[in-house]
């Protein structure tokens, strides 16, 4: 049997929904497809870059529940000069006591996954598992057959949500290995608007595995800006999937930061079904170590006259390993597409590595559509300029690095946010590059 799946099969009649006919059959589903397939392996397309075998040993086990925490202690469980609902998990888990919700924009309904399977399943029905493909999200094969909490957003037609929703997602490892499953659902009717911050985080301890799964659906002319902080412990396994459906005039903004896990990966699959979709998918990683951090997207050009951005950054110290793999796919009638894709990569160690698969895949004939990637080391011209006016060296690197990643950070269009990551770009590289001028420790 695959690992984890008898865990899954044992507490999924425990779960809420459980005895509802479509929450059984999307569970069952889930299973049977990670029941064939299993872990994903480097022969399948998404993952020749990324190994799973920390995980095939199943040394971890379901959080059987969320533990006592306090939130004011907690980095970065608020963004500084911006007040937002928030919803927070531990250990999966929806904690209504760490909740801020009230005032609530009418035509809004922010709730734990777990809360509506058990009282409005009806409400869930049309959207969960429409969006995420097993087929080709193994992980979230895994996800849907451990189907219990998560966050749940939805927004009336031409609703602007009066501020953002904090999701603050907090893992507290036991003595053992821990697992976390969450699900989080988005649903944006025609002509609605929100900002989605989402902040994961793993306290010290022991070690751990967490498979989010996100499936966003967005109706004609809904905008959503969606901004991602990862900072989990280099003992973590942390895997993200998120598969966004945009329909005509749609608009989707995403930024991911990432640093810290010993295996860390963002997928982002977008489909932009209806003309006039503007998706744009940016990123910044930071790893150092032994650390692996995989970016992964596929953009479906599916309707006409439809334009998508990615560009990724990412900083690489010691024997640490980055992968940007990203596909656009142009379909036969999707014409007058502009899609476009960059990655670049600064590496700080000799042993630092970058794996880079930009690739289009067009049908359509007027297009306009690049890719380009470039893996590399400082510039040593600016940086003897700023050495030979008295910088001192490791002044002069972290002046050069953050210029390099501040070019991607300031695309984000909510000045707040961009400065929290600033924030934290700022401390990684104090704590992992000042401490070598020489690359080795970096």
């Amino acid at each position: 049997m695959q690992p984890y799946l008898a865990q899954a099969l044992e507490a999924s009649s425990r779960f809420a929904g459980a005895g509802i006919g479509w929450v059984d059959a999307l569970r069952n589903a889930g299973a049977q497809r990670y029941a064939d397939h299993g872990l994903p392996v480097r022969r399948d397309e998404y993952w020749r870059y990324t190994n799973l075998n920390p995980l095939r040993d199943e040394g971890f086990q379901l959080a059987s529940a969320a533990v006592a925490i306090g939130l004011p202690p907690l980095p970065h469980s608020s963004v500084a000069g911006l007040a937002s609902y928030r919803i927070v998990l531990v250990n999966g888990r929806v904690q209504p006591k760490l909740c801020a919700l009230d005032g609530m924009t009418d035509g809004v309904l922010v709730s734990g996954l777990e809360d509506l399977l058990a009282s409005a399943p009806e409400r869930l029905e049309p959207y969960l598992g429409r969006v995420a493909p097993l087929a080709d999200m193994p992980m979230a094969a895994l996800n849907t057959a451990f189907l219990q909490d998560g966050m749940a957003i939805f927004v009336d037609a031409d609703i602007v949500l009066d501020k953002p929703v904090h999701l603050i997602s907090i893992t507290v490892p036991g003595k053992g290995g821990m697992m976390v499953q969450p699900r989080h659902l988005v649903v944006m009717e025609e002509g609605a608007q929100a900002t989605l911050i989402e902040t994961h985080i793993t306290t010290t301890g022991g070690s751990s595995f967490n498979n989010i799964v996100t499936e966003l659906q967005l109706a004609e002319n809904a905008r959503l800006n969606h901004f991602v902080f990862q900072e989990v412990a280099d003992t973590s396994v942390h895997l993200s999937g998120a598969a966004v459906a945009l329909a005509a005039g749609a608009d989707y903004n995403s930024f991911v930061l990432q640093s810290g896990a010993v295996i860390g990966r963002s997928e982002i699959r977008a489909y932009l079904n209806g003309p006039g979709v503007d998706c744009r998918l940016d990123g910044v990683y930071l790893a150092t170590g032994k650390q692996v951090v995989d970016n992964t997207t596929y953009v479906e050009h599916a309707a006409p006259d439809c334009r998508s951005r990615q560009v990724y950054r990412g900083v690489l110290g010691g024997q640490a390993r980055g992968v940007f793999q990203g596909k656009v796919h142009v379909v036969r009638d999707a014409q007058q597409t502009d899609g476009h894709q960059l990655s670049r990569a600064l590496l700080l160690s000799p042993r630092a590595e970058m794996d880079a698969r930009p690739e289009l895949e067009i049908y359509a004939d007027d297009v306009k559509c690049s890719h380009g990637a470039t893996a590399g080391e400082l510039d040593e011209n600016a940086l003897f300029y700023l050495l030979s006016r008295g910088v001192p060296r490791v002044m002069a690197r972290r002046m050069l690095i953050e210029a390099f990643l501040s070019e991607a950070i300031a695309e984000i269009p909510l000045l707040p946010v961009a400065e929290d990551f600033s924030t934290h770009v700022r401390q990684w590289l104090g704590a992992n590059v000042d401490q070598s001028t020489d690359g080795e420790g970096s």
